[in-house]
């Protein structure tokens, strides 16, 4: 019988509910489908928990240092919506417990009170059917055994694990999308597992134990299953972490609210934990930065997550934001695209992530400084192999040119780190729309079946069959970056000669022609495409940097000139676009492959 609750033993019983959550982590993963169905609840509260469970090595004897300790840690490392609440009810129960050496199941009850209106004050929105829902039943109930007279601790949370699992139950009757799909709420069960790991304790202590439990502290997180609908209204699960004097929790969630929804602000007085569904993570984090010094920061995009949880394939696949395909396209191919980085300064923004092209030439265009790019890191690569290989047969990787950047190198060292046997890593020797029509192909082969080999070899056909033209409105951008000389750029803007540019069999860009006029180049793009389809079918896609109108002009003519009714128009990405500057266009072409005694298609 346990009838004071010390800190070493709120330590111990927070580690064995944590515990339980991370053995079930993958089975609350699969029934995740609010507020955003990415199937990534249980990861992030197991995470959240495991950070919690592992900071206090040696608890401190007084309940309430223990819960400040537990609170802090779980505060640091929370991860998403459930995440977040879980660590604010970790701070409601330091802050009801701060100043006492053990406490009492009556104090304790009162604890858990302040705890989960704690919880429910940091949603701006509560909703009932949720984690919310579970926190409050459980709390009455603790309180209701105090006044039946129960003092062990054992005998009150057995009892009143009761009543949470009857509140979770209940969830799939109180929201529709619950309902819909057939499942409770994730985030509740995830707390009704924590709170099954909690009485084992007092059961036996033995499950607080890692090594009994067989779990390793630094486990991966693997991917989960998804569902069938999918969230687009706001793209990015954004967090911080915030610190400052006297922060007000209120005036913080008042100030960010309008940029998206599903806000908890975690947390109070010197530090704050942020999570927010945005479609604008940079403008968060500058509001935020104007009440407070922005310590870290997270952005997660939850349409990638939840594509690639509903990846049909055997073979993973994998590209990098270089590469340029329209976005319903993108929507549909569950390719996972790794963000290389744009430099302004001091400030670095993932590609496509955190950066939009309308916002980069934006910054570009006030920006004394010129950007500078850089290659994804190999721990970036890492990650992605890691967690595809959890749900996949084998990886496919296809990068933009070796030629021109050291991206292929680091997917390449990436893959040998992880599993070189499972792991194909394939330079395209092109970018932009070329690698876009070589991830077509990649995709069409993995959606027939395809294995590891043969997604491979169908990208390096694909990449050997396809060529880039693009034409440069200006050699200014060349120039500022050093790529080419000043005075180059000068007498090319003076004698009004405009380049088309094309990449050699190595992948780096080279001459293709020299024009007099922008117009005139544009026009020598469609008379190289033809140049190089020759006799064969072709498929083309255009890429504009900011140029809408000259890339439709081009679009128009290759159509006229193909005998095809629609050819796609993208942007170009923006770490090209930093590269090539406003203005430019690029065209793709692949030859198709002849049938035998007819063309392709026909």
């Amino acid at each position: 019988m346990v009838q004071v609750l010390t800190g070493p033993r709120l330590v111990r019983a927070v580690r064995a509910g944590s515990l339980a959550v991370v053995k079930q982590q993958e089975a609350i993963n699969r029934i995740n489908v609010f507020p955003v169905p990415d199937a990534d609840t249980g990861t992030n509260l197991a995470s959240t928990l495991r950070v919690a469970a592992v900071a206090v090595r040696l608890p401190p004897f007084p309940v309430g240092l223990a819960a400040r300790k537990v609170a802090d840690a779980a505060l640091e490392g929370a991860r998403g919506n459930s995440g977040a609440i879980m660590a604010q009810f970790f701070h409601g129960l330091a802050e009801a417990l701060q100043n006492q050496v053990r406490c009492t199941s009556l104090e304790f009850a009162q604890a858990v009170r302040r705890a989960v209106e704690a919880a429910q004050q940091a949603m701006a929105h509560p909703v009932e059917g949720t984690i919310l829902s579970v926190l409050k039943a459980w709390a009455e109930e603790v309180d209701a055994g105090v006044r039946d007279g129960v003092r062990d601790f054992g005998e009150l949370l057995a009892r009143s694990l009761t009543r949470a699992r009857q509140a979770l139950a209940r969830t799939q009757e109180q929201l529709e999308v619950l309902r819909k799909n057939k499942v409770v709420d994730a985030g509740a069960q995830g707390f009704v597992c924590f709170l099954e790991g909690v009485v084992s304790f007092f059961r036996d202590r033995r499950a607080a134990d890692l090594r009994q439990v067989g779990l390793s502290e630094s486990a991966a997180t693997p991917f989960a299953a998804a569902h069938a609908e999918m969230e687009t209204a706001f793209r990015f699960c954004s967090e911080a972490l915030l610190s400052g004097e006297r922060l007000d929790r209120k005036a913080v969630a008042r100030l960010i609210e309008p940029l998206g929804d599903s806000l908890v602000v975690a947390g109070g007085g010197s530090r704050l934990r942020v999570h927010l569904h945005t479609n604008e993570p940079q403008r968060l984090f500058a509001l935020l930065g104007t009440v407070g010094t922005v310590e870290k920061t997270k952005i997660e995009d939850m349409i990638l997550q939840q594509l690639v949880h509903r990846s049909p394939y055997r073979v993973g696949l994998v590209t990098d934001s270089s590469c340029d395909l329209p976005e319903s396209t993108l929507a549909s191919t569950h390719v996972v695209r790794v963000p290389l980085h744009i430099l302004f300064g001091d400030q670095s923004f993932a590609d496509g992530v955190e950066i939009t092209p309308a916002q980069f030439y934006q910054r570009l265009a006030a920006s004394p400084i010129p950007p500078k790019t850089s290659q994804p890191a190999v721990g970036e690569y890492r990650k992605v192999f890691q967690r595809l290989l959890e749900r996949h047969e084998g990886v496919v990787c296809v990068t933009l040119s070796s030629g021109l950047s050291g991206t292929y190198q680091a997917a390449l060292a990436a893959a040998k780190e992880v599993d070189p046997q499972r792991i194909r890593v394939v330079d395209s020797k092109g970018l932009s729309v070329t690698l876009g029509l070589v991830m077509e192909e990649v995709v069409a082969k993995a959606a027939a079946g395809g294995s590891l080999e043969e997604v491979a070899q169908a990208a390096e056909q694909a990449a050997a069959q396809t060529k880039l033209f693009a034409a440069i409105p200006s050699l200014d951008t060349a120039a500022k970056s050093g790529r080419v000389s000043p005075g180059l750029a000068r007498l090319s803007k003076l004698l009004f000669l405009r380049p088309i540019l094309t990449l050699d069999e190595a992948g780096k860009a080279t001459k293709a022609g020299v024009r007099l006029g922008f117009a005139s180049c544009l026009r020598g793009l469609v008379s190289k495409a033809r140049a190089f389809a020759g006799d064969s079918p072709v498929k083309l896609m255009v890429a504009h940097a900011n140029a809408i109108g000259a890339a439709q002009y081009v679009a128009e003519r290759l159509c006229s000139a193909f005998g095809v009714d629609d050819i796609p128009v993208v942007n170009l990405s923006p770490v090209l676009a930093a590269h090539t500057g406003p203005g430019s266009v690029g065209i793709a072409v692949r030859r198709l492959k002849p049938l035998a005694g007819k063309k392709e298609g026909d």
